[in-house]
Parts: C-alpha cells; structure tokens; sequence
C-alpha cells in the first residue's frame, strides 16, 4: 500500500498559486482531502460521487497525490476564484476589460526538478482511465502554452491520451489557435515547440479556457482576472513560457504527422462518450516540476464546463452591452453544459427581447436562449418557466436560425456524416419571455397575503 504523501497546500504571501487556492477551498468547506489510500483508476469514480473537491495524498504505485473536482460546480467554481458566486460573469468581464502584462521569472517552483531525454517517463505521473469506453490514460487538465512568430504567445485547454512512456496524442481535431499553428508546421514538415503545464491556478486555467481573439496572450487575461501579473518563467528546453507556479510541466513537440494517430474515445463536455479520432502526436523531450508534485485531474463534465461557464456570461454581458440592451442578470445553465443554454433578464425596451434573442446567438457555442425581464428570479428554475408559461406566444416569441456554425460534440447535427475535415450546421432557438409589447404590467402582477406584515408565525407556533 502506498503511505500518504504529506504535501502543503499554503498560499505564498503575496500571490496565491494552485496550492494557495487549494488551501483556501479546504478552509471553506470546497475540498477535502483523503489519507487512504486509493487506485488511480477509481479517482473519478470517487470524485463524482463527492459533494467537495478530493485530494488524494496516497494513490497507489505513486508518490505524488492527486486533486480533483475543483470547478464541478458554481459554488466550487466560485471558491477557486475567490469570487462571490452570484458576480461570475461579471467578474470574468471585467478582468478581460483590464489585461496585465506577465511577469517574466528566471526562478520557479515549477522547475525545482527536471527530468530531460531518455530520463522522461509518462508513467511516472498518476494519469489516471477516467471513463468506462475511454481510449486510454488521459491528461485532462493540460494547459497547452506555444508562440507563434506573427501572433505571439497563445495559451489552451486541450487533453492528452497516453500512449507511450514519451508520446501522447493531442487533441487537435476541432478550431482553435493552436491547431492553426500547428497546420503551419505541418505543412512544413516540422516539429512545433509546445509545452503543457498541470496544475495552474483558476484564474489561468479559465483564462486558457477563454475564447480569446486571435493575438490576445490569454496570460494577460489572466492578469487582469486575478489583479495582479500571471508570473511566467523561460522553459528549460524551448523558447516558450510557461507559468512559474505550476505543479508540473511536460516540454516537448507536436510531431508533423498531422491528424493520423488515433485517439480516443473519451467521455466528452457534453456528458456523452465521444468517438475514436485521429489527431497529432505531442512527444515529450523534458519533464519539470515542484520537489513534491500534485497532479491535477480534472474531472468530465463539469469541471471542463464551469471553466468554460463564467467566460460565456461575461460574453453574453459585452455583446448585449454592445447593442444597447440593459442586462441585469446572466445564468450559464448547467443542463446546457454551462454555455449551450443561456437565461437572460433585462430591463426592456421595446423590441429589445428578440435583438437580445439574436444577439445572443451569434455567440458560437450558445444553441438556445431565453430572455425574460427582471423581475423574474432567473437562478430559479420556477419563475424562468413561470415567465415562458405567460408572456410567451409561440408562434410571435420563440426565434428560430438555421444554418449556423455547430459542433461536433452535438450529435443532433449527425457530424459523423460529414466529409473530414468540415465543420456541422445547426439550427438555433430563442424564446422571447419578456412582457409583451401592449400588455400592461399590472396584469402579471403578484398575488400577496392580505395583512402579511401585520402578523408573525413565530406568534403562533
């Protein structure tokens, strides 16, 4: 049996790392962690089922414990952030609105270890079978970290399968920055300089996370969410940075092979099994990491779509700032992955319900929408179907598009049965849950008690 690794989880003074917000998850009740030991290949298992974050200090055949369950919901995604839960989306603008610059170290945590050619070993990291159909081991929490020579550094979320004690495949299939850049090199036949870090603080992560306009160093996103400068540090084998803090770093390069290993299956965001695809190859020249590691597994679907959730509220606020409609609240719903499925209240001016309705899907990954006024409680499930039961007429207030950019994560848009390579169609809708032009607001007025404020139960109990 393996003994429990003892690692501190404390904030260094000044600037709260990945261990820093662990610590102060555990003080607030978000994360707790466990001394038996435990398989790798039951952390999922047991992270699904808790109602806190894990950390396991004893994973079997590994010294180097594991955490997981960090953002798995609003409440815990809050906690990372050190964010008032209800302001999400609000905080998230606003941090983008004011971009920090990095700090460049020549000193880091991250590098207090290094392990470089023949010396890395894939297996000596906990990566743990995550689901009943996956295609392998995978590295879920891979914060992918490149430069390209016109647009400069770019920062992604991207999973890795294992396959050798130097190899794994990378997601590449979908569009993204790096898979632009990497098509680059492809076409050239040549290797691409990437390093993928595990184990970054929140603010990172989501700003990795974060659909940033290309040029945009999502680092200084990152900056502006947490306040201060993200601290990054020259990678031991490349010219690419990479957060100082972080628990572990994989330097390596994406091979010119372009989209021909197979990867996958792997249970997807959406909470369905994905399908076997075929993706580049990421070969690992140089492992560096803390004296005592903490691997972190990120835990599917919920951790992967609250990182995603406050970026897509704060979306949501600019482009409805952008057209003059004045929002008062944003919900990212959790039945729609936490961005597919967007409620709104606003306080409304004529028409203004359906421009927030298109609007709104413009966005790429939103698929539906509501939009209701803001006397309705829209973190209440209730009153959200309450307003569509009685201020909606379906044939004037529900809106539907066809013919817009969809993902192959959804399988009503049959992607299985496109050429390589092309991108799915899909159809949007939008339900207009506002108080109709013409009908006066007294008629959705509220019954209350008579004479409610002039008696207590206290009295009679």
């Amino acid at each position: 049996m393996t003994a429990a690794t003892e690692v501190r989880i404390e904030a260094e003074a000044g600037f709260e790392d990945f261990r820093g917000m662990l610590a102060r998850m555990e003080r607030e009740g978000q994360l707790r962690r466990i001394a038996k030991p435990v398989r790798p290949q039951h952390i999922t298992a047991l992270t699904g089922k808790a109602p806190t974050a894990l950390m396991f200090d004893a994973v079997e055949d590994y010294g180097i414990p594991v955490v997981g369950g960090l953002f798995w919901t609003r409440a815990r995604t809050a906690s990372a952030l050190g964010w008032p839960e209800g302001e999400l989306g609000r905080r998230f603008a606003a941090g983008v609105a004011k971009p920090l610059a990095p700090t460049i170290v020549t000193e880091a945590a991250c590098q207090e270890r290094v392990m470089l050619g023949d010396q890395v070993d894939l297996t000596s990291l906990p990566i743990p079978f995550m689901h009943q159909k996956d295609g392998g081991p995978y590295i879920s929490a891979g914060v992918a970290f490149a430069d390209d020579p016109k647009l400069g550094p770019n920062a992604g979320c991207y999973r890795l399968m294992f396959r050798t004690r130097r190899e794994m495949t990378i997601d590449l299939f979908t569009a993204s920055d790096l898979r632009r850049h990497y098509t680059q090199y492809f076409e050239r036949g040549e290797p691409m300089p990437v390093a993928i870090a595990i184990g970054v603080h929140a603010f990172e992560h989501m700003a990795a996370a974060y659909k940033a306009p290309a040029g945009v160093d999502e680092m200084e996103i990152a900056g502006g969410l947490r306040g201060k400068p993200t601290r990054l540090v020259r990678c031991r084998t490349m010219n690419i940075r990479v957060p100082a803090d972080a628990e572990i770093i994989l330097e390596g390069e994406l091979l010119p092979n372009g989209w021909t290993a197979d990867e996958g299956p792997f249970g997807e965001f959406a909470g369905m099994q994905g399908d076997l695809k075929h993706n580049p190859i990421f070969r690992v020249n140089a492992i560096t990491h803390r004296a005592r590691p903490i691997f972190y597994a990120l835990q599917m679907p919920w951790e992967n779509d609250w990182l995603n959730g406050p970026a897509t509220e704060a979306a949501c606020f600019r482009i409805l700032g952008m057209i003059g409609v004045q929002v008062t609240s944003v919900r990212a719903t959790e039945g729609g992955c936490c961005g597919w499925s967007i409620v709104v209240a606003i306080r409304k001016r004529a028409g203004e319900g359906k421009n927030a309705i298109a609007a709104l899907l413009s966005l790429p990954v939103v698929k539906q929408v509501i939009v209701t006024d803001d006397d309705i409680d829209i973190d209440d499930p209730a009153q959200v179907e309450w307003a569509v039961t009685f201020r909606c007429q379906a044939d004037k207030d529900v809106v539907v598009l066809s013919g817009l950019k969809g993902k192959h994560v959804d399988p009503s848009v049959r992607p299985w049965e496109l050429p390589p390579g092309q991108l799915p169609i899909t159809s949007k809708f939008g339900i207009d849950a506002t108080i109709p032009e013409g009908i006066p607001a007294f008629r959705y007025e509220r019954i209350e008690p008579a004479f409610k404020d002039a008696v207590r139960l206290e009295d009679y109990l």
